[in-house]
């Protein structure tokens, strides 16, 4: 249902363990420049938990606000399951997403949905964001190759989409808990979906909850192996639009799978991946890994001696 001629958007926020941070999520879409929005809070919490308890006193203060409306999982899932729980209740003809620790800007939604109007070649949009740092990102149409060899990032919060692509697309792949939201992409790519960009910052980001940091090395391994395995027909088809891209892909997200061993301090595995690797493409993959290892240690991101 629309009003004045623009569509209804539904911001759909999962929470897991955040009910402090999650007042500033939901307070930040009702901010929204742009008035015809919704929200949906998913919560994710296993019931009987103090987790659960609190979501559920913290949620009685929305409970006379029709514009939000609150969904509780019978059990755990995860993330991508509760954004498909969203989606799936979603009253608006348009969808976004928004993690509980973090929040929009206020132009956000309003840029986002004049940019689909106006575009209707694109089903979908993104834009920049800052973490720790404003990026804005430049890829645009069918970004499938930036998402496979990670050289491109697009986070689940700068994500707006039409509610029936993400539908035809599958919406989020539940048997992910890393990647989640370059595997949503992908499926939207894969339903030949192109994807446009507002080159400006509308998205802040909170990193000082590192609740769902980054897995340990095995752990990440085999999250990657199941995200490349997972989208092998697209590494593909990119390989057959740019020869090269195969092993690009691979490579790079190999070495930061091995640099995750070496921070691990689990040696054995670096080395076993490292004579995989070698063994696949000995000059490329050194001469990436030295690039990638450089780059790391002269920006203070990796310190060997501490």
């Amino acid at each position: 249902m629309s009003y004045f001629g623009k569509p209804n958007v539904s911001v759909v926020i999962p929470t897991y363990k955040r009910y402090g941070m999650l007042p500033r999520a939901i307070e930040s879409v009702l901010a929204q420049t742009y008035k015809q929005i919704q929200v949906i809070v998913v919560d994710d919490n296993d019931p009987g938990t103090e987790w659960r308890a609190k979501t559920e006193k913290l949620m009685e203060n929305y409970s006379t606000d029709s514009r939000i409306k609150y969904i509780k999982h019978s059990k755990n899932l995860n993330g991508s399951a509760a954004r498909n729980t969203g989606i799936k209740n979603a009253d608006g003809e348009i969808v976004c997403f928004l993690d509980d620790d973090d929040l929009y800007l206020e132009k956000k939604v309003e840029r986002q949905v004049d940019f689909l109007l106006s575009n209707p070649e694109y089903h979908a949009v993104y834009c920049g964001w800052d973490r720790n740092g404003i990026v804005i990102p430049t890829a645009t149409g069918d970004c499938s190759f930036q998402l496979l060899s990670g050289t491109g990032l697009i986070y689940t919060n700068v994500i707006m989409m039409w509610k029936q692509d993400a539908l035809d697309c599958g919406g989020w792949d539940e048997t992910f808990k890393r990647h989640q939201e370059a595997a949503f992409m992908l499926r939207y790519f894969r339903n030949g979906g192109k994807l446009g960009l507002i080159p400006e910052c509308l998205v802040k980001f909170d990193i000082s909850d590192r609740m769902n940091a980054a897995a340990n090395g095995k752990i990440n391994e085999e999250q990657m192996n199941h995200y490349l395995s997972s989208y092998f027909d697209m590494i593909e088809i990119c390989d057959t639009e740019r020869k090269g891209s195969r092993r690009d892909i691979y490579s790079y997200q190999y070495r930061s799978v091995l640099l995750n061993y070496i921070l691990d301090h689990d040696f054995n595995s670096a080395l076993r991946l490292w004579l995989r690797m070698t063994q696949m493409m000995p000059l490329k993959f050194n001469l990436d890994l030295s690039r990638y290892l450089l780059k790391k240690i002269s920006n203070g991101q990796v310190r060997f001696l501490h």
